[in-house]
């Protein structure tokens, strides 16, 4: 893929920055900032932006969009699993007026308590970085298949009411997320064995008809329904995505 919205840059500084937890995989900097500026381009009007990660675990996707992208006004992070959320509130309160040199305050304790070189030069980091944006935010406990939950965290997502103009999901990993579940698999749908085509149909839901939507798997391609094109799809690496108009997966 050819990167056109995010140039080349050492972003190790900034992973040292963001909090994580084992097990808890995060999309690139550089790869986030690409697929936000393509969907972007794909939008009827230029800022401000709405973005929502439907499975935002950690909030490293959000808070990078943030730091690194100008014109964003609000982020809503939700996800089914309330353990990895407290990281996301640390990470998007970098966000916050003072965030950053809170952050760069206690990268200094950690460089004073166990002399490790890395956390100072993180602290550096964050006190020169300087967020693009300064977003509102919020991040709820919410199955993206349960849109009355949803609905209730997007709640007042846009100054009109309208909703998220982005959708950028990093689907989850291990388990195969379609947009409409073979029959066969209806079953272990139901058992909480694996998400489901309701997965990404109740996300489309909840978005207006030009809102783009950017989804992330693992493998050579993100299928779509049958008859809907995408607006467009990338490689990278082991990675791919598919951007698409949320009213073209409503009528597909």
């Amino acid at each position: 893929m050819q990167y056109r919205h995010a140039p080349a840059a050492n972003h190790a500084a900034l992973d040292a920055v963001l909090a994580s937890a084992p097990g808890r995989p995060t999309l690139p900097v550089r790869l986030t900032v690409e697929l936000a500026g393509r969907a972007r381009a794909h939008l009827p009007v230029d800022p401000p932006l709405t973005v929502w990660d439907p499975c935002c675990g950690a909030g490293v996707t959000l808070t990078v969009l943030g730091l690194l992208g100008a014109g964003i006004t609000r982020l809503v992070g939700t996800d089914a699993d309330p353990e990895p959320l407290d990281l996301a509130r640390r990470n998007l309160a970098l966000l916050d007026p003072g965030g950053l040199a809170a952050r760069a305050a206690d990268l200094d304790a950690l460089a004073a308590r166990h002399d490790k070189p890395s956390y100072a030069d993180a602290a550096t980091a964050a006190r020169t970085l300087v967020p693009a944006s300064t977003p509102t935010w919020s991040v709820a406990v919410a199955d993206a298949r349960d849109t009355a939950a949803v609905r209730g965290a997007l709640a007042g997502a846009s100054p009109d009411d309208a909703g998220p103009d982005l959708v950028l999901a990093d689907l989850p990993h291990g388990i195969r997320t379609t947009w409409a579940p073979p029959p066969a698999r209806a079953a272990a749908a139901d058992d909480g064995r694996e998400p489901g085509g309701e997965f990404l149909r109740a996300v489309v839901t909840l978005l207006r008809p030009e809102a783009v939507v950017v989804a992330v798997g693992r493998g050579r391609t993100v299928a779509l329904p049958p008859g809907v094109r995408p607006l467009e799809r990338v490689r990278v690496g082991h990675r791919a995505a598919v951007l698409v108009r949320a009213g073209a997966l409503r009528e597909g």
